[in-house]
């Protein structure tokens, strides 16, 4: 047979866990229009030339689901055996690089600086593994246009609440500036392409050991390293240190992070981190990434990258930006039990007999015009059966409306959370329900 399994990488996502998850993207996408910020879609295609050329490094590059050329023109290219002339379209494995395409060909309809937000599934063919897939939603928020720190000061700020909207605390920002990377690698004695391979040694300071990393860096360099590399390492250099590497990106982190500071974000700090690179080779500027203390790998990240939209247009645009890893968001939640979709903000009507349901789904149709969500349930069935049904289904309040209910006009409102059973009035039940709902912080 068949199998109906999902591809390894790929999941089906049902009910509640369906719900759950858009409810945080709505969340998310809440919080970064109340800063201003406006919504963008892109194809989930884009032509492979641009994919493969946008700089966004050779791992991601390697892992690109490609899509083959169809007719006459496949027919034609297979005699090569080259995949990249088989192939001319790709799945995006990131929303920066379709954000870049946009404002290389809309930049006359754009007013800039564009604050912008794209929230949407990406693919890439990687081992699936706890926290990484194949297709898995990133959370984006950018600006376009605009020179200064201020950019990345917004677009972090938005990042910060948007966890916070979702119940999710305990973010440490990590910062760092590509030019001081750069500065660095050239001081220790690293040129030309081994500056590369100096940002990648750099990268594994979570996950090796410093003295690996040492030998690493000396094997890398073909001689004895300085004194200065290992303090670096260590996380031992200072800002006021990094100045005297490169000037204004030293200058340019210390401001970043004062004003950070000053602006008390739900974060549990903000830290300079000289080993903090950034996998992707677009980045320009300042870099950051959003760490937590229950995992080893980030939760988020971005940076300025002023260059990319320029090989496309022609033209050097300036752009930061910052995306929250959703897949892994949601895997924290549920880890520290704080899915925020526990009291599910909808009303259940059970239907007791069939000779009720006209006056249930109008009495429903009237509490929906209030703006509450209400469920009725859509089959014949036993009491107990709908109870279970709505205990199953995540609802917290079951509202109680049989034949006796309707013929004394007083309703029982049941709290699935408490046990509580309070009696509702006919005539207050409207105001009852949308006090009980207001004080849902998710309604």
């Amino acid at each position: 047979m068949i199998s109906v399994h999902p591809p390894s990488g790929f999941r089906d996502f049902l009910n509640q866990e369906a719900k759950r998850r858009l409810f945080l993207m709505n969340q998310i996408s809440h919080v970064y229009q109340s800063f201003g910020f406006l919504p963008l879609e892109t194809p989930v295609v884009e032509n492979l030339d641009l994919l493969m050329g946008g700089g966004g490094g050779e791992e991601n590059e390697k892992l690109i689901f490609k899509i083959l050329k169809r007719g006459e023109k496949l027919a034609e290219a297979l005699p090569s055996g080259d995949e990249n002339r088989i192939a001319e379209f790709g799945l995006r494995f990131d929303l920066t690089l379709p954000l870049s395409r946009v404002v290389a060909l809309h930049r006359g309809k754009i007013q800039m600086p564009w604050k912008v937000f794209h929230i949407g599934p990406v693919w890439r063919a990687e081992r699936a593994q706890k926290g990484r897939y194949r297709e898995f939603i990133q959370c984006d928020v950018d600006i376009v246009g605009a020179k200064g720190l201020g950019a990345e000061i917004e677009v972090i700020q938005a990042a910060a609440f948007a966890l916070q909207s979702v119940g999710a605390s305990g973010f440490e920002l990590r910062v760092n500036d590509r030019r001081l990377i750069q500065a660095m690698a050239e001081k220790f004695g690293f040129t030309g392409p081994k500056v590369e391979q100096f940002a990648v040694i750099m990268d594994k300071k979570d996950k090796v050991e410093i003295s690996v990393l040492l030998e690493q860096l000396r094997e890398a360099l073909g001689e004895s390293l300085p004194s200065d590399v290992q303090p670096v390492l260590e996380g031992q250099l200072t800002l006021d240190q990094a100045v005297e590497f490169h000037a204004e990106a030293g200058n340019d982190l210390r401001t970043l992070v004062s004003t950070l500071q000053s602006l008390h974000l739900p974060l549990t700090g903000i830290v300079f981190d000289p080993s903090l690179v950034r996998g992707m080779g677009y980045y320009t500027g300042p870099v950051f990434e959003l760490r937590h203390a229950s995992a080893g790998y980030s939760f988020g990240g971005g940076g300025r990258y002023d260059r990319l939209i320029g090989r496309w247009s022609g033209q050097e645009v300036p752009a930061c930006g910052i995306s929250i890893g959703f897949e892994r968001l949601v895997l924290l939640l549920a880890e520290l039990e704080k899915e925020s979709q526990s009291d599910s903000p909808i009303l259940f009507l059970p239907v007791f007999d069939e000779s009720l349901r006209p006056r249930i789904c109008a009495l429903a149709a009237e509490l929906r015009g209030l703006g509450l969500s209400v469920d009725v349930f859509p089959d014949s069935g036993k009491i107990k059966n709908q109870f279970r049904f709505a205990s199953e289904q995540g609802y917290r309040w079951v509202l109680v409306a049989g034949e006796n209910e309707w013929s004394s006009g007083i309703f029982k409102l049941k709290d699935f959370k408490s046990g509580v059973e309070i009696d509702v009035q006919s005539e207050d039940l409207k105001d009852h329900l949308l006090k009980v709902f207001s004080q849902s912080k998710k309604f």
